[in-house]
């Protein structure tokens, strides 16, 4: 299995950008000029392949697919090979599937000359495979991962150490890549294990999985061995790997076009899909590839179907590979000239209904008995081909949807209107912003469809409905999302780790209480410029400000100790009661990027008496850089996809979370990393004012 390189919002837009220049130049036909003219000496080896090239019409025999191979590759090497183990983190804090895909890139463009292993951590470290050059046996390593708990930082890297020693080559570059979140809590000591890779003369390349990733301790791990610490992973950052052992940039831009004739239909893809640009009378396949390096390779499998008989050529213009060279020099190979062409497909008959003619009659009996003549046999009637009518596609929000959506939440499509009067739909291939490319493809129309966005915006989403005939037709739908975030991400109730509060404010905040005279204090101790008993330690402007917040917090949410005047002003119970936390009621119009001391998000209830009595207030954040009363470090909760059954699961992005979960549970919203600051202002916190949690909040 190989996985397509991620391709940004800016990039897709820069995609479209080719589109329609490359549209204009066919509309003026300066196309075959411009490939004519183009430098054509190509660096790259081009590739393609049919098989099998004798099929049926769609759908009136077998075979009626055809597996077209298309494929890139580089030149062989011109220095050392590489001996490299990639040690993934697959702990509960990261994102399996972005982690995959960073093994899979590195994979696919490093030589068939070098060693690669594959090593995974969480609770502890093992080797999935060792260093081998065999590629399937990597892509299956990777494959089968499956994600773990606690996170083993050191372990893992010891294990890559140790692979890495073992099977190393003399004549090799010896690196270790470790796409993690830098978490370490349990297991081997990362620095002292950083500091054993040097020693071997072994670099480690760290790569950040999260926002949240702890940088400190990545960037001195990689500093230690000589390696470069990534914050995440990029173009950039693999060029840099890739230049450590100075494998060059052979071609970069790839743009892949090929232009199916009318006549021939794009079915699917098994390797590497296309973008498809239907048409009027032809389908437009592109593939765009960033980066192809000494001894890399490419390569797609899509199958297509005929929809008449005959011998056709696959290919007509434009159809190309249009790329930069490692030199700078831009190249267009035209894929219909002879060095790339292959035999036409040839297209069998079809088997269409036949209409049996009249049998003879029967002759007449003669005197003497003999049999009468046999009447004559009917003529064999003419094949029919019924005209095929398209299906109609249907797209709207299903009945009750919210009709408020915030970025982040799971937007909820219907397209069981659609509709084939004569056959059914067989396909639906979604386009989440209308830029041309099939993000997703389902096979029944009366499923539910979610996607999440996760930024605010307008967006239009597309679906093209395909019935059993190969007809098409498509249905656009406008999402606006708004800024703010829904309440179910708010109610998360594991922000586990206590902040930094700030030395001068314990002064006042000891008994996790700021009264008045707390507040008379701070005032007198700023006029005279006097130290913090204790200290010598003198409050500044913001620090009074701060003081006076918090006693001005504890006062204005008094009001909320009965729920019902909570209710009242727009808060909504959300999530169960969690001991240590208590029950949350949430005001989604204070999710917001920027947070305000008198408006907290979320009200935290404790259990008095078999009634509920406000314990504190919780604001939120997605704001990683957020302050208030002086307290800059807020616990996190990791980026997470939400599901309907009440569970979660980490997703460092919006753009690869699952639609179910596990257990078939529909997501409901996904969220970035949250930093929340929690304020115990009605109760006395043993654990402090900031405290995440309080041990006597109890259901």
């Amino acid at each position: 299995m190989i996985v397509d390189r991620m391709i940004s919002t800016m990039e897709k837009m820069n995609i479209q950008r080719v589109k329609f220049v490359m549209i204009a130049l066919m509309l003026v036909g300066l196309l075959g000029a411009l490939i004519a003219t183009a430098q054509t000496t190509s660096t790259l080896q081009v590739s393609l392949s049919l098989n099998p090239a004798q099929i049926t019409v769609k759908g009136k025999g077998t075979p009626d697919i055809t597996t077209i191979s298309l494929g890139l590759a580089g030149p062989a090497i011109s220095g050392s090979p590489a001996d490299i183990v990639i040690a993934l983190d697959i702990s509960k804090s990261v994102d399996l599937d972005s982690v995959k895909m960073i093994a899979f890139d590195l994979i696919d463009h490093l030589s068939s000359n070098d060693d690669i292993a594959i090593i995974s951590f969480s609770d502890t470290a093992r080797v999935e495979q060792a260093l081998t050059t065999d590629r399937s046996s990597l892509y299956k390593a990777v494959n089968n991962l499956a994600q773990g708990n606690q996170t083993a930082l050191g372990d893992g890297m010891m294990t890559a150490i140790g692979e890495l020693a073992r099977g190393k080559r003399a004549n090799a570059a010896h690196l270790i890549v470790l796409p993690t979140d830098g978490v370490s809590n349990v297991g081997q000591d990362p620095m002292q294990q950083a500091n054993s890779a040097a020693q071997q003369s072994f670099q480690i390349y760290p790569i950040g999985t999260s926002p949240a990733a702890r940088s400190l301790l990545l960037g001195q791990i990689a500093s230690a061995t000589g390696g470069v610490y990534f914050a995440s992973y990029s173009d950039s950052a693999l060029q840099r790997i890739m230049q450590s052992f100075n494998r060059k940039v052979v071609a970069s831009d790839i743009h892949v076009t090929q232009t199916l004739p009318s006549a021939i239909t794009y079915e699917s893809a098994t390797l590497n899909p296309p973008s498809v640009n239907l048409g009027r009378d032809i389908s437009q396949l592109e593939w765009f590839v960033h980066l192809l390096f000494e001894g890399g390779s490419w390569q797609s499998q899509f199958q297509v179907s005929a929809k008449r008989e005959g011998s056709t050529q696959i290919l007509q213009e434009p159809s190309s590979v249009e790329y930069n060279g490692g030199t700078g020099q831009h190249v267009i190979v035209d894929l219909l000239t002879s060095s790339f062409s292959f035999a036409p497909l040839q297209v069998g008959q079809s088997t269409g209904t036949t209409n049996s003619g009249n049998t003879g009659n029967t002759g007449n009996t003669g005197n003497t008995g003999s049999t009468g003549n046999t009447g004559n046999t009917g003529n064999t009637g003419t094949t029919q081909q019924p005209v095929n009518m398209p299906p109609t596609a249907d797209l709207v929000f299903p009945a009750g949807s919210a009709t408020t959506l915030f970025w982040g939440d799971a937007v909820v499509f219907d397209a069981s209107g659609s509709k084939d009067s004569d056959g059914t739909i067989t396909k639906l291939e979604w386009d989440w912003t209308n830029d041309g490319t099939i993000d997703f493809t389902s096979n029944s129309a009366t499923d539910l469809v979610r996607h999440v966005y996760g930024k605010v915006g307008e967006f239009t989403a597309r679906v093209v409905v395909t019935d059993n005939a190969g007809a098409t037709n498509e249905k656009t739908l406008k999402v606006t999302l708004t800024a703010g975030m829904r309440a179910g991400a708010a109610a998360s109730s594991d922000f586990s780790n206590n902040p930094t509060t700030p030395d001068w404010m314990k002064y006042y905040i000891e008994d996790s209480v700021v009264t008045d005279e707390e507040v008379r204090d701070a005032n007198a101790r700023y006029a005279a410029d006097v130290f913090i008993p204790g200290t010598q330690y003198r409050l500044t402007s913001e620090d009074v400000q701060a003081i006076i917040q918090i006693n001005s917090v504890a006062k204005q949410v008094m009001k909320y100790n009965d729920v019902a005047a909570a209710l009242a002003d727009g808060y909504v119970k959300v999530g169960s009661f969690v001991d240590g936390v208590g029950q949350a009621y949430v005001k989604e119009a204070f999710l917001t990027d920027t947070v305000i001391y008198n408006q907290p998000a979320v009200l935290l209830y404790t259990n008095s008496a078999g009634t509920l009595k406000l314990a504190g207030v919780r604001y939120i954040s997605i704001n990683q850089t957020q302050a208030l009363f002086q307290v800059t470090s807020w616990p996190n909760h990791p980026a997470s996809a939400h599901y309907a059954d009440g569970t979660e699961q980490a997703a460092a992005s919006a753009d690869n979370v699952p639609a179910l979960n596990g257990s078939g549970s529909p997501i409901t919203l996904w969220h970035p990393t949250l930093y929340g600051l929690t304020v115990w202002t009605n109760v006395i916190n043993p654990a402090g004012l900031f405290a995440s949690r309080d041990s006597q909040v109890k259901q």
